[in-house]
């Protein structure tokens, strides 16, 4: 018998005892600042509701921290105007923070395009971030104290800032409205920031955590717990923008007010993924000889349901001679997941960017997403941008993006049979295919990035106008 289960104390609250040994001074009181702060802007939690969210967390997931060596204190530009950039007052200027913006993810993507989009029209929306790199177009970098990592997500690392930095910021600069990205370091700091500038705080709804943490661990134990923590977190914001109408309602279905629920779009560069961007060379170093190429693009992990992809196409591959498999992207079930295609005329590429990615979409002729976790899925109206009909589950937010029979199918239930089946009668078809590829590039011209944007900013701006009528029903 172990020593932990003599105790009966769960591994991961000795796993995360152990890492907390080689944290200093420094990042003791840094984690201090911020859960002490934390703890009195709670909002319908008492302080011992907060302590057991906090004892949820750190008894079943384990953080791996590291500190890092600090490199001076990083001053951020100073904001024209006092922050308003010769704006109207009533404008809203938008702190937008953010964890991990580095990472390859449909979040950051929109992220990004949310600042680029407001840059191109003269509106003011700052990433607020911490990172060793400048990653973000006009963003307010601070420097890491230390990164933390979860054990239950490989390859997401999140830097942890410097508490009182980011709070000294954010009192000399002048914006008058905060979202909050994702839930960690940052989103943290973000709604601590709020409450103490007295600020209206919204955010977005981007990732199914506690879908992922169940998927990842296979512990469904964790499901609960997770929601209770994205429950207080998403329950302090004035409103939660929601990628997908099923993202939506399933938040109110948990019990979120549906009129503090908005659905705000994703949009693509029809110029940037574009089906003229084929290429017919590329196309036969993919399974030479099979004219149809299956292409999925994202994270290779579990939580993606990439185990039921990989069954469907051996059981496709077994019954025709026609057909391959490419596999853009990396993550930490591609080893297993190129394992279990050994023998078939299945391709990894690896991570792409840029035109290479572009390219790749192009040059496939149907788009599989067999995740039943997603909220949205920005890599299916770029696969549509590219001229491919997509098929997703009928679980979670994908199903929205696709219109069934048009642009693609939605496969009911996403089972290994269902979805090869659904693909070989797609494919039995090819006067239905062409006629699903040009429906779905006219339907992914239609969600443009300028479209998304503008969602974006009325959200905001509506939660300005709200916020100043309370005011001044108050006065």
């Amino acid at each position: 018998m172990s020593m932990r289960s003599t105790l009966g104390i769960r591994p991961a609250v000795m796993d995360n005892l152990i890492g907390v040994r080689d944290w200093r001074v420094r990042d003791v009181m840094n984690w201090h600042r911020l859960f002490g702060m934390m703890r009195g802007i709670s909002g319908g939690v008492s302080q011992l509701g907060f302590y057991q969210l906090l004892y949820d967390v750190g008894t079943r997931l384990v953080f791996a921290y590291e500190p890092n060596e600090l490199r001076g204190t990083i001053i951020p530009p100073e904001i024209p105007d006092g922050g308003r950039g010769g704006m109207p007052e009533e404008e809203p200027r938008i702190a937008l923070f953010v964890d991990a913006p580095e990472h390859i993810s449909g979040v950051a993507t929109t992220v990004e395009s949310w600042v680029v989009e407001s840059e191109r029209c003269g509106r003011m929306v700052r990433g607020m971030y911490t990172g060793r790199q400048s990653v973000l177009s006009r963003g307010i970098r601070f420097n890491p104290m230390g990164t933390i990592r979860l054990s239950a997500y490989e390859g997401l690392s999140m830097p942890v800032p410097q508490v009182h930095e980011v709070i000294d910021y954010m009192q000399y600069a002048s914006f008058n409205i905060i979202h909050v990205s994702t839930p960690g370091p940052m989103g943290l700091l973000g709604l601590l920031c709020a409450r103490m500038l007295g600020l209206p705080v919204c955010g977005t709804y981007h990732t199914d955590f506690p879908a992922y943490a169940v998927c990842l661990s296979g512990d469904e134990s964790l499901r609960e717990p997770a929601w209770r923590f994205m429950t207080w977190f998403y329950g302090q914001l004035d409103r939660v923008a929601c990628p997908s109408a099923s993202t939506r309602d399933a938040l109110a279905a948990r019990g979120f007010a549906p009129d503090r629920l908005a659905v705000v779009g994703r949009g693509v560069d029809t110029s940037a993924f574009s089906p003229t961007l084929r290429d017919e060379a590329l196309r036969q170093t993919w399974g030479r000889g099979r004219g149809y190429k299956l292409l999925y693009v994202g994270r290779i992990s579990e939580e993606k349901n990439l185990a039921c992809l990989a069954d469907a196409f051996r059981l496709l591959s077994a019954a025709r001679d026609d057909v391959a498999l490419v596999v853009v992207g990396d993550g930490p079930y591609r080893e297993a997941m190129a394992r279990s295609l050994a023998g078939t005329p299945a391709v990894f590429t690896g991570a792409l960017h840029g035109v290479e990615l572009a390219r790749a979409y192009a040059s496939c002729d149907l788009f599989v997403f067999p995740s039943e976790t997603d909220t949205f899925g920005v890599v299916l109206i770029e696969a549509m941008a590219s001229g491919l009909p997509t098929m997703v589950s009928a679980e979670g937010g994908p199903k929205d993006c696709v219109i069934d029979g048009e642009t693609g199918a939605i496969v009911n239930p996403m089972t290994p049979e269902g979805l090869a089946a659904a693909i070989e009668r797609m494919l039995e078809n090819p006067a239905a295919l062409a006629a699903m590829r040009t429906a779905a590039r006219r339907h992914a011209a239609n969600l443009t990035p300028e479209r998304a944007f503008e969602q974006f900013w009325s959200f905001h701006a509506e939660q300005i106008e709200a916020a100043h009528d309370s005011q001044t029903i108050v006065a």
